[in-house]
C-alpha cells in the first residue's frame, strides 16, 4: 500500500477543488492500494471536502488517515449531507436579481 502525504503535495490550505481532484489523480495513478495522509494539513474548503467524497466514491481502494479536527469536520459535514436527502420545508424563495458587484453589495450588506 502507497501513503500519500496530501500536504507534501497538495499543500496545508487546500481550498480549489479542481486543482485538488487533478492533483489526487495525477498520485494514485497506476497504483492499486493508496491511503491518503491528511497530516499537517490544517484546512479544507467545503468544495475539496465534496470532491474527496467523489474520490473516495470513485477509487474505492483509497482510504484516507490522519485528518485534523478542522479537516474531518468539514468532511463529516460533506459526508453527512451526501448521506440525506435535502428536504426544504417550504419553496417560497424570493429571487433577487443583482446587475453589478455594487447591488450585490448592499444586497448582502442589508440582511
Amino acid at each position: 500500500m502507497d501513503i500519500i502525504n496530501i500536504a507534501s503535495y497538495v499543500g496545508k490550505d487546500i481550498r480549489t477543488r479542481s486543482f485538488f481532484r487533478h492533483d489526487i489523480e495525477e498520485l494514485i495513478k497506476n497504483k492499486e492500494s493508496v491511503t491518503l495522509d491528511f497530516s499537517e494539513v490544517t484546512f479544507i474548503s467545503r468544495s475539496v471536502a465534496d470532491e474527496l467524497y467523489n474520490v473516495l466514491e470513485d477509487y474505492p481502494d483509497i482510504q484516507v488517515c490522519n485528518m485534523e479536527k478542522d479537516v474531518k469536520m468539514m468532511y463529516s459535514i460533506v459526508e453527512r449531507g451526501r448521506k440525506q436527502p435535502r428536504h426544504y420545508e417550504t419553496n417560497n424563495i424570493e429571487i433577487v436579481k443583482l446587475n453589478t458587484l455594487d447591488e450585490m453589495d448592499k444586497f448582502f450588506s442589508s440582511l
